[in-house]
């Protein structure tokens, strides 16, 4: 038969994973409302913009002054390259935004509970603290360090402003060919040649162009996870170790 204080640990046991599972689908419904959330404010954050992007697209490159119709479809194609790009930025800066709002609301909600919870720790001391503000700790310290470590592992706030800028810098290249188009002149008010105009915008969106997403270095190894040389390399090491041993045998 179990003594008073087996049964005790069981049921302290018992109550201590309920505390876990109930924290866990607390954060998980959480995760979602915060998401969705940041989704709906990241959306009306970009709507007046997304506007402007369409007038670029649908009316922008219209009636343009002193070009041919070849190079007003040359335009119009390099606009629309533009704005696939400012689209793929957009997308990236949204998701990344989401995540982040969601990861920094609940590193704060759980940092606090677990500093309120170790107060109390502190005023009773471990041994004279009760089972539920023990769990309550541990869980809350853990969960605080997961969605921290997500911040600075995966450098959320950098690659938002990164996205961000870049959304811009195509937007303002939108900007050139729409005044290009309407006063064959540069923003400044400069004159500049169809040809000339063309290969800047190509040259600078060059620069531009990439996939925006930072992480750590020092807590992953991004200079060989993603190369496939190095994979192949280790494959490669790895076949060799297995015929020798073979040759050995």
């Amino acid at each position: 038969m179990e003594t008073d204080a087996q049964t005790l640990k069981r049921k302290q046991l018992k109550e201590s994973v309920l505390l876990i599972v109930i924290i866990l689908v607390l954060t998980t419904v959480g995760i979602f409302l915060l998401r969705d959330h940041a989704e709906k404010e990241g959306k009306e954050l970009m709507e007046p913009m997304d506007e402007v992007s369409q007038l670029h697209v649908e009316e922008g490159l219209k009636n343009c002054v002193a070009t041919t119709e070849n190079q007003s479809k040359s335009l119009v194609k390099l606009n629309n390259a533009l704005q696939k790009y400012k689209e793929q930025h957009e997308i990236t800066f949204l998701k990344l935004y989401k995540y982040h709002f969601t990861s920094s609301t609940l590193f704060l909600v759980f940092s606090i509970l677990s500093a309120l919870a170790l107060f109390l720790i502190t005023q009773e001391g471990w041994k004279n603290t009760s089972h539920f503000i023990k769990a309550l700790f541990l869980t809350c310290t853990a969960m605080a360090s997961f969605f921290g470590l997500s911040l600075s592992t995966f450098e959320q706030k950098i690659s938002i402003h990164q996205n961000a800028n870049a959304y811009i810098d195509y937007d303002n290249l939108q900007k050139k060919l729409r005044n290009f188009c309407a006063t064959s002149l540069t923003i400044e008010g400069d004159s500049i040649s169809f040809s000339k105009l063309h290969s800047e915008i190509m040259n600078e969106a060059k620069g531009l162009h990439g996939f925006y997403l930072e992480f750590d270095t020092e807590n992953i190894d991004t200079a060989t996870i993603f190369s496939l040389d190095a994979n192949n390399k280790a494959t490669g090491k790895e076949n060799k170790k297995d015929k020798e041993k073979e040759g050995d045998q």
